[in-house]
């Protein structure tokens, strides 16, 4: 009996701690179940943080994408305005918060002693008006005073030998007494082998490239394009690319006095005071012009014949 009861007692110190106390397993158990709720806790906070951050976020990006829109609408909306009025304006479209601004600049176009077209394909014709504009109606006060017009186009550092090489057709319409005619001049600036482009009976033009009007500079030109002269009285001048088929190409023109008035550029500036979100439209709207097929209603003094 007394040799089990050492046996026990011997079992029992072993199982102390240093301070001669027995462990409590359960102490342990519940601080490291704290702990493992603590990281939990911090994994879906960090990851509910996330998800918060990312809807406002994109709910943010979706009202600015809104009010962006509402924007450019009321900037194009103040575009039309002008065109209808035929000048600048401003307005407000909205109320409170959702309250829009918009301001449309003018700005002529021509005036000056060179033009300068947006770029075109082979076919397309643009058109210089020689006199002025009245409500729609052509003047002829305010004509223009020169006698002649350099005549510009192709795109910068433009190969002069290539088929797609763009030539120049100009045709002047012009009043002589009660009646309206035509001058043509064509000039191509090519330096190739095709044989038929050579023999196009054509006059030549300039090649050497860098010629500058404007802002734009040019590869080709012809310069001391004459205008019939007093008392005829030219009313337009007929601009056409042939060759460059759907290569668009530059055109321009300059001269020795100021050309009339070609038409009008608008920019809308419309924008939302709360957000300062602010967009621009830009309309040009030149003075009407009849289709290219009107230069040869007039090619013949004669009948016509089917």
């Amino acid at each position: 009996m007394s040799g089990s009861y050492l046996l026990r007692w011997d079992k029992m110190k072993n199982t102390t701690n240093q301070k001669g106390q027995a462990p409590n397993l359960c102490k342990h158990s519940s601080g490291q179940a704290l702990l493992i709720v603590v990281l939990v806790m911090a994994v879906a906070l960090t990851i509910g943080l996330a998800v918060v951050s990312r809807s406002i976020t994109d709910i943010k990006i979706s009202r600015q994408e809104e009010e962006s829109s509402r924007v450019f609408s009321v900037a194009e909306a103040g575009i039309e305005e002008a065109l209808k009025l035929g000048s600048g304006t401003s307005g407000t479209i909205g109320e409170g918060e959702a309250l829009i601004g918009y301001t449309v600049s003018e700005t002529g176009q021509g005036g000056g002693t060179e033009f300068v077209f947006p770029a075109i394909n082979a076919g397309d014709t643009q058109t210089v008006w020689l006199v002025e504009h009245d409500d729609g109606n052509l003047t002829e006060t305010g004509k223009y005073a020169g006698t002649t017009i350099d005549l510009y186009w192709g795109n910068e550092s433009q190969a002069a030998d290539q088929a797609t090489t763009p030539a120049l057709e100009a045709t002047v319409i012009y009043k002589d007494g009660s009646n309206y005619k035509i001058k043509r001049g064509a000039y191509d600036p090519y330096d190739g082998v095709d044989s038929s482009r050579n023999a196009n009976g054509f006059d030549d033009a300039d090649s050497a490239g860098g010629y500058s009007v404007g802002v734009k500079t040019f590869q080709f030109r012809k310069t001391g394009f004459t205008l019939p002269a007093l008392p005829l009285i030219p009313y337009a001048l007929r601009l056409k690319l042939i060759y460059n088929n759907d290569q668009a190409q530059i055109l321009g023109i300059a001269g020795t006095s100021n050309f009339p008035s070609q038409g009008k550029c608008y920019e809308s500036t419309a924008s939302l005071s709360t957000s300062g979100i602010t967009r621009k439209v830009q309309q040009c709207q030149f003075h009407k012009t009849p289709p290219g097929i009107f230069d040869y209603v007039l090619f013949s003094e004669g009948g016509l014949t089917k």
